[in-house]
């Protein structure tokens, strides 16, 4: 998802937008395409007709555990447009009744309903493409979204993308929805990983099998732990702890796809050798810059002493899980490996200040 880091363009593609899109849209009914042109105002599609199927759709009393993302992109279950519009339309419904965020399925609240509805009815997911109906749905989702990727829509005149899905969180336009829309870009991918480290086990002893999934256990540890060493001020904290994560969970992946295909780490024997060195003064000097924070820095977010040491022992599990698991998937590149890990904590303390 490219959002994020489109916004400034984006935003300029808006004001372009407002100021030439002051045509009228008539009414469009259910299964029309695209019309010939369309208005850069949110207040334009709020008479789109919804298709019948929305009537017959109960008003839930709680919110719905369902998640119509997860079956939408087929997250830890198979791809299933059907299921996914008939989740989405309950979630419309406890949005619009605002009852809150479901504890089971957090993303939900906002990735999900109206946002979901507009990713379907513009891709055609299941349904006939219908681009007025999939803008009345961003536009309830978030306005400033839905005019934002109105530029881009124009561009594709009607068609879908050559490749891959059209992604109305690739515009979200608050703090608040890029943060959820986060979350669901890294689910997707966590989801991809995990499909890809699954299919390594069918080639996996028994005993190595076992190796692995403590591995992505300890893994799993270090990477939720590894949110105490990132700044935690701002709005945009959640974006930024979840884009570090997703760095690390990245390098795993490709440290892992390598080591399958046998590219070992190109270190020297200076190099292995002085690996744990390395980071043993790399991990004091950061120690002793974070212990001269401030209490208003401490108050504001700021990474502490105590974190580091915390996530410090939790990365050590890890390693050592990398270890047990080379030496019996791995065994001639167990001592390069090490040091590659070793070294990929020194380089992240690096950016801890």
């Amino acid at each position: 998802m490219a959002g994020a880091r489109h916004l400034c363009t984006q935003l300029l593609s808006l004001t372009t937008a407002i100021f030439v899109g002051n045509c009228v849209l008539a009414r469009a009914a259910v299964g029309q395409s695209i019309p010939a042109a369309l208005p850069a105002d949110c207040s334009a599609y709020a008479s789109i007709t919804l298709p019948a199927e929305a009537e017959r759709v109960p008003v839930p009393k709680t919110p719905p555990a369902c998640a119509s993302y997860r079956s939408y992109r087929g997250i830890g279950r198979p791809v299933n447009y059907s299921e996914a519009r008939a989740c989405a339309w309950r979630e419309r419904l406890a949005q619009k009744a605002d009852l809150g965020q479901n504890q089971e399925e957090p993303i939900a609240w906002v990735v999900g309903g109206s946002l979901i509805l507009a990713d379907i009815y513009f891709n055609g997911a299941g349904v006939k493409r219908n681009i007025p109906l999939a803008m009345r749905f961003a536009c309830e989702s978030e306005k400033e979204m839905a005019m934002l990727a109105l530029p881009d829509i124009e561009k594709l005149n009607g068609s879908p993308r050559a490749h891959g899905h059209f992604e109305f969180c690739d515009y979200a336009a608050t703090t608040f929805t890029m943060n959820f829309c986060s979350s669901y870009a890294s689910k997707i991918e966590d989801d991809r990983r995990s499909r890809y480290y699954n299919s390594l086990k069918s080639s996996m002893t028994p005993e190595q099998r076992a190796a692995f999934e403590k591995l992505l256990v300890a893994q799993n540890a270090y990477i939720e732990a590894h949110a105490s060493e990132v700044d935690q001020g701002g709005t945009i904290r959640g974006m930024r702890t979840i884009g570090s994560q997703d760095i690390l969970k990245d390098l795993f992946h490709t440290e892992v796809v390598h080591f399958e295909r046998k590219k070992w780490p190109a270190l020297s024997g200076h190099q292995i050798t002085m690996a744990d060195v390395l980071l043993h003064r790399e991990y004091e000097k950061t120690l002793q810059q974070l212990r001269t924070q401030t209490k208003d820095e401490i108050d504001q977010g700021a990474v502490t002493a105590d974190h580091l040491s915390n996530v410090e022992e939790t990365w050590e599990a890890y390693r050592n899980a990398w270890v047990t698991f080379a030496r019996l998937r791995y065994p001639t590149a167990v001592p390069a490996i090490r040091a590659e890990i070793t070294f990929d904590r020194l380089r992240l303390l690096k950016t801890i200040r």
